[in-house]
């Protein structure tokens, strides 16, 4: 009965961790990448870099902010 039991609780840790790899990997539905026939002017083409950097700049600071506060529960400082 010990095996039963053991084996279907693996069965569902393996099963939810790959549904959730799965949802992770999962392709951007939205895509925002220019059709090679379309012409930006040179305006536009700094304003879509410098909005593409702004939005790159805030993931890598969210990120650093969650690593700070993860680090500080572990981290007690040299």
């Amino acid at each position: 009965m010990r095996v039963l039991q053991t084996t279907v609780l693996l069965a569902i840790i393996v099963l939810s961790s790959t549904a959730n790899a799965q949802d992770k990997a999962a392709p951007d539905t939205q895509s925002w990448k220019a059709s090679p026939s379309q012409q930006f002017t040179a305006e536009e083409s700094a304003t879509l870099a410098r909005t593409a950097r702004d939005k790159a700049e805030a993931l890598e600071r969210a990120r650093d902010r969650r690593m700070r506060a993860i680090s500080k529960g572990i981290c007690t400082g040299c």
